[in-house]
C-alpha cells in the first residue's frame, strides 16, 4: 500500500456503488458483465423478501442483514485469479483485456 494508506472494504464498496451514473440498479448490469467475462452460459437472479429472526445474532446491528436478499448465480468456474481479484476491489483487473465486457466497469467484483 502506497504511503500506508488504506480504505475499509465497506467504504470502498459504498464508493463504487455511488459512482454508478444510472443509480444502484445498474449494478445488475455489472453482474451480467462479470458473468459474460467469465464465459458463463447461464445467469440467474433470485430475489427473496423473506426476513429471518434476530434473536441468535452476535450483535443487534446484524439484524438489518437478515433479509431481504438477492442471489445472483452464473455457471462459470471460479479461478484462482478470481479469488485474487476479489481482494483488489476497484483496481481494474480487466482494463487491459479488450475481450472483456467489464473493462468499462467500476470494479465491482462479484
Amino acid at each position: 500500500e502506497a504511503f500506508g494508506q488504506s480504505e475499509s472494504i465497506t467504504r470502498r464498496l459504498r464508493s463504487i456503488i455511488e459512482m454508478y451514473p444510472e443509480g444502484p440498479y445498474s449494478q445488475l448490469n455489472e453482474l451480467v458483465q462479470n458473468a459474460d467475462d467469465a464465459k458463463a452460459s447461464v445467469v440467474k437472479f433470485s430475489y427473496s423478501q423473506k426476513r429471518y429472526g434476530t434473536s441468535s445474532l452476535l450483535g443487534p446491528k446484524l439484524g438489518e442483514w437478515q433479509g431481504p436478499a438477492l442471489l445472483v448465480y452464473n455457471d462459470a468456474t471460479f479461478s484462482a485469479r478470481d479469488f485474487q481479484n476479489l481482494s483488489r476491489i476497484g483496481q481494474a483487473s480487466k482494463i487491459e483485456n479488450l475481450s472483456t465486457t467489464g473493462r468499462f466497469g467500476l470494479g465491482f467484483n462479484s
